[in-house]
């Protein structure tokens, strides 16, 4: 049984007894607890079993049974709602057979409560820091992989012939929260750079006017995000409407959130795994350039490798990819055998779409990217399924496993034997508010935005340009910063690079209330996830580029980026977004003519002022991929002549 939560006299809208039940140790307030695991009632008999993970991790796969978020409700005062949320250190039980680790979390939980708001109720959180300690995770790197993972993105357990990352032991509870895609002005975003020491508090007001949807909240610490993210500091934020609440979706214990994300662990001197994590990143080359993050042990919900008993019916998953770096690319296994159309999508970022759209393939999910999808288990009574991860072009279950991931299960649901329920069906037409752009709605009276996503540099390190449209004349080719862009129709623009590092250049300036077209270009062979504070958008489309024009020694085009062919958007991109991954022609798998490169166009609306961000949500890379951007009153743009 879900939970329930109520007003208390301490303003924090707890049950103490539920928190107990959810596994938080509570004196006269929360305490630093190890946090038992929970499952649903096991009056469900279902089939399937624990398995033996991939060699070297050392942890049984689905033991442990799918821990469900506590749930936070806010407590109405006149015409707005309140909620306390404290920060505080805890040791949580991540997996049965592993000592229970010490996180930074929320409410002494990984991930923290889950925030149920109602939309159209203006909501005031007091974020309360009450962190003790120094950051309680080891950072390490290493130059050359240890084992004979065939995964190239992952690693093992353990420190051996690793370096210590300098300056991360030390690291106080100084913390920003952001509630991501939460369109709160920039006063209230969660400012990176506006920390609250042990003691204090960050007071944010959030308009919460939004459609229903599922956000989640994380620390936003500047530089170091990718440690205090690590450490636990995750949560998530649903908000609900009535036009949500008559479609009759699954609810109650058929609504279930799914938070994603990856961990390593430190070994003892016996080699077993010890209860401590590990951000572990390897080294490329001589310049030593850093690895996105990529830890083998997949947890949702903070278990690793869980499994869920669920009854033969519908059931709806909010699914949040809240790791680091990680992308998931999931897909629902029976038997070994892909379920066709297992997953419908019915929701993304930022709300619910018009109607239910199957998954064809994978459901590709970059960190900070949300989708809520349908599963029908009716057909499934008496059987085990899996949710997996895998890459571009891989079968899961063929007996060619090259380049396949070193441990690809996610979790594992196991359908009661017992009648099943076929009275639901899934509604035909969900958001009847929802609307695709169209090109009258699109901006034609000035020049997109672009943004480039390019290699590392002279610094070592990935970078993210802003351009403007430059004369040609002149120019010789290549030239440090300027790119020749030739589209679909043949037009030929050059880009010239205005600003790259965080506090270098010219920023963005945007009116408010208007909508604008972003084009991002990547000219690497990665996938990058990009992310917008204070708007949301819908994305126009999604092409192949040749790049091979592109000169990484100038870094300039030689001859220009040309457009190769156009791609099909998936089926959680077609909604409201606030994360869009930009990726390579395939990712993994050669594009059109083998050479990496796509451009993602975007229509992006400004319903918020102040000054927010802009960047990659790979958190290694969040701290060189990031610009300001400031939402200003169109007024305010004009005044005095100035523009």
């Amino acid at each position: 049984m879900e939970p329930t939560f109520v007003n208390n006299s301490d303003g924090l809208g707890l049950d103490r007894r539920a928190l107990l039940r959810a596994g938080t140790v509570t004196g006269i307030g929360l305490a630093a607890a190890a946090v038992p695991l929970l499952g649903r009632s096991a009056a469900l008999a279902a089939p399937g079993g624990p398995e033996p993970s991939a060699p070297g991790l050392g942890l049984t796969k689905f033991k442990d049974p799918l821990r469900i978020p506590p749930v936070l409700r806010p407590r109405g005062r006149g015409g707005h709602d309140e909620l306390t949320v404290r920060l505080v250190t805890a040791d949580v039980t991540l997996h049965s057979e592993l000592p229970p680790v010490p996180m930074w979390t929320y409410e002494g939980v990984y991930p923290g409560p889950t925030i149920a708001a109602t939309a159209g109720r203006p909501l005031r959180i007091t974020w309360e820091n009450r962190l003790t300690g120094n950051i309680p995770v080891k950072a390490v790197d290493f130059d050359q992989p240890q084992g004979s993972s065939p995964d190239p993105l992952s690693n093992y357990p353990g420190t051996k012939g690793c370096q210590e990352v300098a300056g991360v032991a030390g690291l106080p509870p100084w913390v920003a929260v952001h509630l991501h895609g939460m369109l709160a002005g920039g006063g209230n975003d969660g400012w990176m750079e506006n920390l609250i020491g042990p003691g204090d508090v960050q007071l944010s007001a959030y308009p919460n006017d939004q459609a229903a949807t599922t956000l989640w909240y994380h620390d936003h610490t500047h530089h170091v995000s990718r440690f205090s993210v690590y450490a636990g500091l995750v949560g998530l934020f649903t908000s609900r409407t009535e036009e949500e609440s008559a479609l009759g979706l699954p609810g109650g214990g058929q609504d279930v959130p799914l938070v994603l994300s990856d961990r390593n662990f430190d070994t003892d001197a016996s080699g077993a795994l010890a209860g401590s994590s590990v951000h572990k990143v390897g080294m490329i080359g001589a310049q030593r350039l850093m690895r996105a993050h990529a830890a083998p042990f997949t947890l949702v919900n903070g278990v690793v490798w869980p499994y869920l008993e669920v009854k033969p019916r519908w059931y709806r998953f909010r699914i949040v990819n809240a790791a680091n770096s990680r992308m998931y690319r999931l897909m629902l296994l029976a038997d070994g055998v892909p379920v066709a159309g297992g997953l419908r999508v019915i929701g993304t970022d930022q709300g619910l779409l018009d109607r239910p759209v199957p998954v064809d393939g994978a459901l590709n999910l970059s960190p900070g990217e949300r989708a809520e999808v349908l599963v029908d288990f009716t057909a499934f009574r008496g059987r085990t399924l899996k949710l997996v991860n895998t890459f571009q072009g891989i079968t899961p279950g063929a007996p060619d496993r090259k380049n396949d991931l070193l441990e690809p299960d996610v979790m594992q649901f196991r359908v009661a034997d017992r009648r099943p329920d076929t009275a639901y069906a899934p509604p035909v037409v969900l958001s009847t508010s929802f609307k695709r752009v169209r090109h009258a709605d699109l901006p034609h009276e000035h020049a997109p935005r672009w943004v480039l996503i390019c290699g590392p540099g002279s610094s070592n390190v990935p970078e993210m340009w802003e351009m403007e449209e430059a004369d040609p004349a002149g120019l010789t080719f290549p030239t440090t910063g300027v790119v020749q862009v030739r589209d679909a129709g043949g037009t030929l623009r050059t880009l010239r690079r205005t600003s790259y590092a965080y506090d270098e250049g010219r920023t963005f300036t945007i009116a408010h209330g208007s909508v604008e077209i972003w084009n991002y270009l990547n000219l690497t062979g990665v996938p990058h996830p990009m992310h917008m504070h204070l708007g949301h958008f819908q994305v126009l489309a999604r092409e192949y580029y040749d790049v091979t024009g592109f000169d990484r020694v100038t870094r300039g085009t030689s001859r220009p980026v040309t457009f190769k062919g156009a791609a099909v958007l998936d089926a959680h991109e077609t909604g409201e977004k606030d994360v869009i991954r930009v990726g390579t022609a395939g990712d993994i798998v050669p594009g059109p003519d083998g050479t990496p490169g796509e451009l993602v166009s975007v229509a992006v609306r400004f319903p918020v002022v102040g000054r927010g961000v802009h960047h990659c949500h790979m958190l290694e890379h969040e701290q060189h991929m990031m610009r300001p951007l400031v939402v200003s009153p169109a007024a305010h743009l004009h005044a005095g002549g100035h523009h």
